[in-house]
């Protein structure tokens, strides 16, 4: 699970953004315009999809960032920041996301983890969005009494230049630890059925108390938040504590259109020659309807204490992207545009890189961006008198 700190430690991200006294809001609406300007992607589309982004963040996005995540920060960031943006490459066009936790009007878990609830609730009103599904498991992920700097209710919305700027994709996390870890299985498995998808989750669900005991911990869940008519996916995520990089792939190999060796080659590119993982990786299960198995997986391999800057972490992406096919022109133009910094002088913008295949083609690759506003990590102990968790995040 991690290490307890002793202390406060100096903040891993260098490179901060200097933005206190501007609103969330405002703050990531720029870093996404910035996104669209280094993919090429400019016009009215761009402006109608940054209103749908400043309703979903109301009322709380207008607040200023201020110096500190205060009492209740956001597991989203080691730095208690409540958002992350990823870019994906997958056929053609890449696609923008924004991933964020609601913040509720008391500081507090409990208070997001109702604003999160109730953001679900309003999202139920955009085009193509349908939280019948949601609505199913709800109860299973919610407590009255959540724990500080943990999972609440998240969530994420997508756009792929080309699609229509107001039917944008959304999804919701949802944190199966919520009632402790070792009741993650059994939560798992009663929303699986709930949602009708026991059968492929069978293969993975016999296993997970022995995947447990070998390094792969059930960390979150996810529902796209779509009818069934566009065959939306739910998600099911582990994290893998420290364990021999021949041990990494055991979870992506129980999906059906997964290629270890072309992982194994990614892993090699990312990691270099390692014989050990230890900076928490994750690797994400994708289940439909009418499959007996998991159909895709997701390997998320992290990228801080892995290189020594965003430079050389832009390189070992960049030399991914040229051996699936990919063009690293418009990933590398974003990178210019959103750090604060030249990229040889910060760490710790690029925290994942996800890799997925599913044919022969290239495969989608994906990059997870986090903006450390703060000059240092999360920390609730200093408040609450207790042990402080460090963790990594999704």
């Amino acid at each position: 699970m991690g290490t307890t700190l002793d202390k406060i430690r100096p903040a891993i991200r260098f490179g901060v953004f200097r933005v206190a006294d501007q609103s969330y809001t405002d703050f990531l609406l720029r870093q996404w315009a910035a996104a669209c300007r280094g993919l090429g992607v400019a016009g009215p589309d761009v402006e109608r999809v940054a209103v749908d982004i400043r309703d979903v963040l109301s009322p709380w996005g207008s607040r200023p960032i201020g110096t500190t995540a205060g009492p209740a920060p956001s597991f989203v960031s080691a730095d208690g920041f409540p958002a992350e943006m990823s870019l994906s490459w997958r056929g053609i066009n890449p696609e923008i996301r924004l991933l964020w936790e609601s913040l509720g009007s008391e500081p507090t878990a409990r208070s997001n983890q109702e604003a999160g609830q109730a953001l679900t609730r309003r999202l139920a009103d955009k085009p193509g969005v349908s939280i019948s599904r949601y609505l199913r498991v709800e109860d299973l992920f919610v407590t009255p009494n959540p724990a500080t700097y943990r999972p609440t209710v998240w969530h994420a919305l997508a756009w792929r230049p080309g699609n229509h700027p107001q039917r944008l994709e959304y999804k919701v996390y949802l944190n199966p630890q919520v009632h402790g870890v070792e009741h993650a299985p059994e939560v798992i498995g009663e929303a699986m059925r709930r949602l009708d998808l026991s059968v492929p989750w069978r293969s993975v669900g016999r296993r997970v108390r022995e995947l447990a005991e070998r390094g792969h911990e059930i960390e979150f869940f996810a529902l796209d938040l779509a009818d069934a008519t566009s065959k939306p996916r739910v998600k099911v995520y582990f994290r893998h504590d420290e364990m021999p990089a021949a041990e990494l792939d055991t979870v992506a190999a129980l999906a059906r259109r997964h290629d270890s060796g072309r992982a194994e080659r990614a892993r090699r590119i990312v990691y270099g020659d390692t014989r050990t993982i230890t900076n928490e990786p994750m690797t994400c299960l994708a289940f439909r309807h009418g499959t007996p198995a998991p159909e895709e997986a997701n390997l998320y391999l992290r990228l801080p204490d892995n290189t020594r800057s965003d430079a050389e972490a832009r390189d070992r992406v960049t030399r991914l992207m040229r051996v699936e096919g990919i063009d690293p022109g418009p990933y590398q133009r974003c990178l210019d545009l959103l750090a604060p910094a030249p990229l040889a002088n910060t760490t710790g913008l690029q925290e994942l890189l996800s890799y997925r295949t599913i044919d022969r083609g290239p495969a989608d690759l994906g990059l997870y961006l986090r903006f450390s506003t703060y000059d240092h990590e999360a920390t609730v102990g200093e408040a609450r008198g207790d042990d402080v968790t460090e963790q990594h995040h999704r």
